[in-house]
């Protein structure tokens, strides 16, 4: 189990890069704001360079929570490419509105 934020982040980073050797990946929600309790989940956003089928998006996306759960890591994932954010993050409402203006990078 992990003992920190700090190192529960860079196991979060280190998954994602392993499946996604070129992404970004933004901490945003609670954690990122600091006003997370320790049961709080980790919400994050991996920006690709390419777009990236749903069902492959699932997929990684299993994959992931699945490493992730090997050290207890609660996780709440996004998988967007640069294209996608670029066009949702102006849509009023839209998660990625938020995700990009308090998104923190780790």
């Amino acid at each position: 189990m992990v003992n920190n934020n700090k190192e529960a982040l860079s196991i979060i980073r280190n998954s994602a890069i392993s499946l996604f050797p070129d992404c970004k990946v933004l901490l945003f929600g609670s954690r990122a704001r600091n006003d997370n309790s320790n049961e709080s989940d980790y919400d994050f956003l991996i920006i690709t360079r390419d777009t990236i089928d749903i069902r492959k998006k699932r997929f990684l996306k299993s994959q992931l929570r699945k490493e992730l759960a090997k050290y207890k890591i609660p996780a709440d994932i996004l998988i967007q490419s640069e294209e996608e954010i670029r066009i949702k993050k102006e849509i009023t409402g839209h998660i990625l509105r938020q995700v990009m203006k308090e998104g923190v990078a780790i």
